[in-house]
């Protein structure tokens, strides 16, 4: 992902619970990675990492193009709790899906750079 200011970003991302990890890279624009959990994370670099020479990552990565979603283990209140603490407004939901692993709800919100983030609560009862 790519982040239009790097910091603000990353802080909204810390914000919200998750674990951020720099990674210094020696001649090389800074990367931080956003811990989802212990198995996954987002990649996310500055605006200038597209432009660089031996760039490893997506083709055309531009600021705001990503969409993904983050399966949110406690309830959609809690989420809705996290969000209002953190004046984030949901930009939609909460509302029903169904989802890779079944019937869900779930809450979009927009971070600062305008990128889709879907917070997806599986319904237990099934």
């Amino acid at each position: 992902m790519v982040a239009g200011d790097l910091q603000r970003t990353l802080n909204f991302y810390q914000g919200l619970g998750f674990r951020i990890a720099w990674e210094k890279r020696p001649g090389r624009p800074e990367m931080a990675t956003i811990r989802i959990n212990d198995a996954q994370k987002i990649n996310v670099h500055g605006p200038d990492a597209p432009a660089r020479p031996g760039y490893l990552g997506a083709r055309q990565p531009t600021v705001g193009g990503a969409d993904f979603c983050l399966e949110w283990d406690g309830t959609v209140d809690d989420v809705l709790a996290l969000l209002k603490r953190n004046g984030v407004v949901p930009e939609a939901g909460p509302g029903p899906r169904t989802c890779a692993r079944g019937p869900a709800t779930s809450v979009y919100i927009r971070d600062p750079d305008n990128n889709l983030v879907e917070f997806t609560v599986y319904d237990r009862r099934t």
